[in-house]
């Protein structure tokens, strides 16, 4: 043994160090790939080989890819009433005499580029885009930019528009264009944006599947007016009806669906908050000149991935130059061309797997780089180290950044966000709880509010969207909602199993109407809500520096009667003296919101076993106020019964 291993000793050691020798060269290529800086800058500053020249020059594009003749979407396209270019990037099976296909007057309007034309270009990124790729829009996108674009719609051929002209909110929108914002809720940084316009149950190709029961019981519509005096609209994404962007999962599990969907016309524009995600296509997209940068498709990721891999950075990037994304409602019907549902689950095996974890990568990264290009190259570097996407990517973003130089592209300036450094005083905030019901009694009460409180004051719902029995379809309630009130924030939720985590060695005895588990679980949701809307109304308080002056709490179904002296609401908690219908359905009331706090988080005393364990819901609030703060029972307001009916026709 001993002659053995010094006689192949020399060899092992000579194998040994060459294998050492090839690893260092391989670590040290790759930390130049992805650890310098200087370097993604260096094609910054050559020129194309051969620099494009347009024959066609316009601000408004379209630009789309395909392998079809020219569908009924296309010739759509080409007889707006609003003049569009378009652009088509063809790929190797599409027909080589495509534009034969089209009126002679459409062909004015068309930059047909073939493989050999889009060879011609000299563009960096042709040498890593290949054939058969979706991502040869990035071909597309550049040659519309080069010819003059300021707007660049993209969709796909088998989307036809509802109407004669692409709908394009103004850049620079006003809270009247862009009237909602939505946010995300405690468990997840995604919002189901299709819940925001009618369709809870359904949720757009990269949500996360596994987070759909945390974002539905959280609050699947979450929304706040827009307090922006400008919202910059810079990318508009619009929805499709009949067959919309789901994932495969969705399409093989609700097969009966598909082709039947319809959204909700009437949903005014959604904004996205910065830090809340959600993912968008390149199916009906409106993109304006400030976010060109963000067009670029990745090449390493599947068909099925790239487009929401790139919504995905884009929206993190985005919050830096103070640019939002908005949804808008359906303008294009959409009749999917023939797909593999197995094939294209198999594609989406990455989103299934990283969505949740690739946003939680981008809502923490940050960067303190001057400039939007080199953050945009440092976040290309960040992703592949993470593992989110190909290192390869990295070169292909340098590339693409300086074929966006080439093509004349000047990218937007760094925007440091806005503080209020003083804090707004407001007269009152109003929290609605409950079950979402038909709220055509509400406005006389809230005239009533406003009228005897006097000030500035805001409404927040915060509503369960479970179904109720005897009770008109929940579509025509949430319409009702929104119709009715003058919201300043609402969530919708779906119940979800609650735990009070009362101690194992506390032994509360529930006194409601026939002790049954219906009216206790009911009588529970009615306290944890309370406190959820109770937190919204801080969060609200420090995410815009307000101070409330008063709480108000009510159901939006009380036929509620205002104390007869208000005088004493800035000092005492006033209560309704019978609200209990069922006996543990407490109903409106109000005081300063320092002392509604008590009020609101009830819910917390059932952790720490309250005194009583035979808890009448009625006297336990009595008890549970006197231990804290000053109330006041008002006869005045007794609300008793004073209960309003869901009616269809008012719904």
């Amino acid at each position: 043994m001993y002659h053995y291993e010094r006689n192949h000793l020399p060899k092992i050691v000579r194998n040994f160090t060459l294998i050492v020798c090839i690893s260092l060269v391989l670590l040290y290529a790759s930390s130049k790939l992805l650890n310098t800086k200087t370097s993604t800058f260096d094609l910054l500053t050559s020129e194309p080989l051969n620099p494009f020249v347009c024959s066609l020059r316009g601000e408004r594009w379209i630009v789309i890819t395909t392998i079809f003749y020219p569908t009924l979407a296309i010739h759509k396209f080409l007889n707006l009433s609003i003049q569009w270019n378009l652009v088509i990037v063809a790929d190797r099976k599409t027909p080589t005499d495509w534009m034969s296909r089209l009126h002679r007057s459409d062909q004015s309007r068309v930059l047909f580029l073939s493989l050999d034309e889009q060879r011609s270009l000299g563009y960096s990124i042709l040498q890593y885009v290949p054939e058969g790729s979706y991502a040869r829009k990035n071909i597309g996108y550049l040659v519309a930019i080069a010819c003059g674009a300021k707007i660049i719609f993209e969709s796909d051929d088998d989307n036809v528009l509802e109407t004669n002209d692409i709908r394009v909110l103004p850049k620079e929108a006003s809270p009247n264009d862009v009237p909602w914002v939505s946010f995300h809720r405690q468990r997840s940084p995604f919002v189901n944006i299709y819940g925001s316009f009618g369709q809870p149950h359904i949720w757009p190709r990269g949500f996360p599947v596994d987070e759909l029961r945390n974002v539905t019981e959280d609050g699947w519509h979450s929304v706040r007016r827009n307090r922006d005096k400008i919202t910059n609209t810079y990318i508009q994404q619009y929805l499709a009806d009949l067959d919309p962007d789901v994932d495969a999962l969705y399409r093989l599990t609700h097969p009966l669906s598909i082709g039947r969907i319809q959204f909700d016309p009437q949903q005014p524009p959604v904004a996205i908050q910065p830090f809340t995600f959600s993912p968008y296509n390149t199916q009906n997209t409106v993109t304006h000149y400030e976010a060109f940068w963000g067009l670029y498709l990745p090449v390493t990721t599947t068909f099925r991935v790239c487009d929401i891999w790139r919504g995905f950075w884009v929206q993190r990037l985005l919050w830096d130059i103070d640019g939002r994304l908005v949804f808008s409602t359906a303008t294009v019907k959409q009749v999917r061309n023939a797909h593999s549902y197995i094939k294209d689950m198999d594609d989406e095996s990455q989103l299934y797997h990283q969505s949740g974890s690739f946003v939680r990568f981008l809502a923490s990264w940050s960067s303190s780089l001057p400039t939007l290009v080199e953050r945009i190259a440092q976040l290309a570097i960040d992703i592949a180290h993470g593992g989110f996407w190909h290192v390869r990517e990295v070169d292909i973003m340098k590339a693409w950044l300086h074929d966006l130089q080439s093509v004349g592209y000047v990218f937007p300036s760094i925007v440091s966000p806005a503080t209020r450094s003083t804090t707004l005083e407001k007269r009152a905030v109003v929290c609605i709880t409950g079950y979402t019901k038909c709220a055509y009694t509400w406005n006389s009460i809230d005239f009533t509010i406003r009228q005897r409180l006097k000030g500035d004051i805001d409404t927040i719902l915060f509503l369960s969207s479970s179904f109720i029995p005897n009770s008109v379809p929940f579509i025509g309630r949430r319409t009702s909602s929104h119709a009715h009130l003058n919201v300043t924030m609402a969530v919708f939720y779906e119940d979800r199993v609650i735990d009070p985590r009362i101690p194992d060695d506390c032994h509360i005895h529930f006194h409601l109407p026939n002790n049954t588990s219906d009216h206790i679980r009911n009588y529970l949701q009615q306290l944890w809500s309370a406190k959820q809307c109770y937190n919204l109304v801080k969060d609200y308080e420090r995410r815009f520096n307000l101070r409330y002056q008063l709480l108000v709490h009510t159901h939006i179904n009380t036929l509620t009667r205002m104390p007869a002296d208000t005088s004493r609401v800035n000092r005492t908690v006033i209560l309704s003296s019978v609200r209990y219908n069922p006996h543990y359905d407490d109903g409106f009331t109000l005081g300063p919101l320092n002392m509604m706090k008590h009020y609101m988080t009830r819910w917390d005393v059932l952790r720490h076993c309250p005194s009583d364990n035979n808890h009448r819901p009625d006297m336990f609030r009595l008890k549970h106020l006197s231990r804290f703060t000053n109330f006041t029972v008002d006869v005045q307001s007794n609300a008793h019964d004073n209960v309003a009916k869901d009616k269809a026709n008012y719904c």
